[in-house]
């Protein structure tokens, strides 16, 4: 995980407002995507909530992703589960992004303790070197 500026990272902060156009901080962080996938459900939690987004870095359009999926509430008791190429979900209603496809980011954001949360892009391995040499 780095630590982006994002005044001299233009290109990670254009991902940054194409996930979230209110976006206003001025950093984000800047990691590859898991190889285990990633949890991604979304609900509010002690004043905290994920919310995330996925951006296609070939047109820079956003794909937008459930903000309400409370592993038990909004899957579990619905009885949502499966599975395919891309997702998980659990008996116990947790959301697993299992791969992220070249040329996509997820873009995690969201509220932390009440307060705007500091963005997190998520990059392919094979796309963080594409994003960085744009930077020279």
């Amino acid at each position: 995980m780095t630590k982006i500026s994002l005044k001299s990272a233009p290109e990670v902060k254009r991902v940054v407002t194409v996930a979230f156009p209110e976006y206003k901080k001025h950093n984000a962080y800047l990691s590859v995507f898991p190889e285990a996938g990633m949890n991604i459900n979304s609900y509010w939690d002690g004043g905290s909530k994920d919310e995330y987004a996925i951006v296609d870095l070939a047109t820079m359009t956003q794909k937008p992703m459930p903000t309400t999926t409370h592993p038990y509430f909004d899957i579990m008791a619905k009885g949502i589960q499966g599975e395919n190429a891309f997702l998980e979900v659990s008996q116990r209603g947790n959301v697993t992004l299992k791969v992220l496809p070249e040329n996509f980011a997820l873009v995690s954001a969201g509220t932390f303790c009440g307060k705007r949360a500091t963005a997190h892009v998520y990059l392919p391995a094979q796309n963080m070197p594409k994003l960085l040499e744009l930077r020279q």
